[in-house]
């Protein structure tokens, strides 16, 4: 099944104040993404992190207010996790 692509406006409406992990992202600059396929959300980011740990590739967002410092994180990993 194919998961659908939503804008970072679509995700962040539909999983107000939660961690969600993207694959096949779209990031025209650095700032914000433009659209993503979403993989999983929570709102516990530890929680997240255990659904997404097998992925080679993903980027974990907040999608609520930032607060502090804000760090976009993509990951990549070259071995089997």
């Amino acid at each position: 099944m194919m998961k659908e692509r939503l804008t970072w406006d679509e995700i962040k409406r539909r999983y107000p104040d939660q961690w969600v992990a993207l694959v096949d992202v779209e990031w025209p600059n650095m700032d914000e993404i433009s659209s993503g396929v979403m993989y999983a959300h929570d709102p516990d980011h530890g929680s997240l992190l255990e659904k997404q740990k097998h992925l080679k590739s993903a980027a974990i967002l907040w999608t609520g207010r930032k607060r502090g410092v804000v760090l976009l994180a993509g990951m990549d990993v070259d071995r089997p996790v």
